[in-house]
């Protein structure tokens, strides 16, 4: 047998290993191709594709339902397939479902290829976490301690996340006006004055669940 052979082998045998121990963690992971084609998906990443609530392949391609996290979606692929290396590495995104309050998490990471790899870009590496099904408490805990009402702690959650008042009007199929009238009354209920206050208590309830 050729050296090459050899080496394709235990290639392939260290894949193997390496699907089985993502299999046995549960990790719901895609890995999608400078082409932006799903070239592997875990089992647990399947999964939550089938049901077809917030994400799912369109063409081998991965897209999101609602179409600003879509945009938004395609936009960070995009960026992390770039050949470009003075962007950042790792890219956080949530992708929100109609049915649930609680969004899917994608954490998307480009796999750096040396010069000699490289071709049309990167490869990338997708982590997904449905927030829903691992049952994320800090929401619960920060809307019963300042009495928050679901809709009010839904706009919490979306601005903890970085949404302009326009995205999270639209996320919440309701007027903008509306969402301001939320936020006047976040701001009363939690005793802040200023929208980065709001965030940075949220996003402390978030790092303490």
């Amino acid at each position: 047998m050729s050296e090459t052979s050899v080496n394709a082998n235990q290639q392939l045998w260290q894949a193997k290993l390496l699907e089985q121990g993502i299999e046995q963690l549960g990790q719901a992971m895609l890995i999608v191709s400078s082409r932006g084609e799903v070239l592997f998906s875990s089992k647990a990443a399947e999964a939550i594709l089938a049901a077809d609530r917030g994400l799912r392949l369109q063409n081998s391609k991965l897209v999101a339902d609602i179409a600003i996290d879509n945009h938004r979606l395609q936009q960070v692929l995009d960026t992390a397939i770039q050949e470009q290396t003075n962007v950042g590495n790792v890219f956080n995104l949530y992708v929100h479902r109609h049915d649930y309050v609680r969004p899917i998490s994608l954490t998307i990471s480009k796999m750096v290829k040396t010069e000699v790899e490289r071709r049309q870009g990167h490869h990338v590496l997708i982590l997904i976490k449905d927030l829903n099904l691992n049952q994320e408490f800090w929401a619960d805990r920060l809307r019963v301690e300042y009495r928050l009402s679901p809709r009010e702690m839904q706009c919490v959650t979306l601005l903890s996340e970085g949404r302009d008042l326009k995205d999270i009007a639209e996320l919440m199929a309701i007027g903008i006006e509306t969402v301001r009238q939320y936020v006047k009354n976040i701001y009363k209920k939690m005793g802040v004055h200023k929208q980065h206050e709001l965030v940075s208590l949220a996003l402390e309830y978030r790092r303490n669940r």
